[in-house]
């Protein structure tokens, strides 16, 4: 099915900022059957256009005259399979599996998460079943809390709160994996349904299948849906849409805006 996608960012500072810098991730990924017909991305100056280690498109903008206001909008027309595709086959990594078992910080366990781990996931070969079985595990112990307003705690703070935003939870199942040496990746999207939402899943590595396996970590299953895959890697700050650094302008309000038609 065609989608005709916006993704519109606006950032407004409290006080003029002298500077800032951005590193935006908002072109998909032709991935999964996944096909891009058109896209652009239209920043207030002229990017500079790159693939990052980890193979995602990205556009990266200065700004060095004084600023409030910042307006960035990703737009397109992407086909999108009917069918969702539970597993990636034909990818273009560069990149051996493998890179994606150490933790980072976000990824970073504590002791209950390691029992945790070893509990529900540990007790027999990695598998599809055996994964999607801890998971629904996970998602009886985690409360979803909404991803808008939240700050990414990481998995072993999410997991001790008990509550955590889809990132956190996704940062939850790459630990786990990680620790019983299986690779996985952080990925992040779109999910179309009603409407369109920014939304999170992982990729894990399963020799069993030969290839990549995406599962919906809050609802538990594998990932199928209308999904959109933007970026990969090794958390969420590889792949959020977007990360910048600034001078001045003290705090900085950002308000996203997705349509899908």
């Amino acid at each position: 099915m065609q989608y005709t996608i916006r993704h519109e960012t606006r950032c407004h500072f409290d006080h003029p900022a002298s500077y800032s810098i951005r590193n935006l991730r908002v072109t998909p990924r032709e991935e999964g059957g996944l096909r891009i017909t058109q896209w652009q991305v239209s920043t207030p100056t002229r990017p500079t256009l790159g693939i990052d280690a980890w193979g995602n498109t990205t556009h990266q903008i200065a700004l060095t005259e004084p600023h409030e206001d910042v307006r960035i909008i990703a737009s397109g027309i992407v086909e999108v399979p009917d069918q969702a595709q539970v597993h990636l086959e034909a990818l273009n990594d560069l990149l051996p599996a493998q890179i994606y078992l150490p933790q980072t910080n976000l990824t970073a366990p504590d002791d209950a998460l390691r029992e945790f781990a070893l509990t529900h996931f540990g007790s027999a070969p990695p598998s599809i079943p055996r994964l999607s079985d801890g998971l629904t595990a996970l998602q009886a112990l985690i409360t979803p809390s909404p991803s808008a307003g939240e700050s990414i705690l990481g998995a072993a703070k999410g997991f001790a709160r008990r509550s955590a935003t889809v990132q956190d939870q996704v940062h939850m199942m790459l630990s786990i994996c990680r620790q019983l040496g299986i690779p996985a990746r952080f990925v992040s999207g779109y999910m179309l349904g009603e409407k369109i939402t920014e939304y999170a899943w992982a990729d894990v590595w399963l020799a069993s299948e030969g290839h990549w396996i995406s599962f919906d970590v809050r609802r538990a299953h594998t990932a199928y849906g209308r999904l959109i895959r933007l970026a990969v890697g090794r958390d969420y700050l590889d792949t959020c849409p977007m990360r910048t650094a600034h001078q001045g302008g003290g705090h900085e309000e950002v308000r996203v805006s997705l349509q899908a038609v």
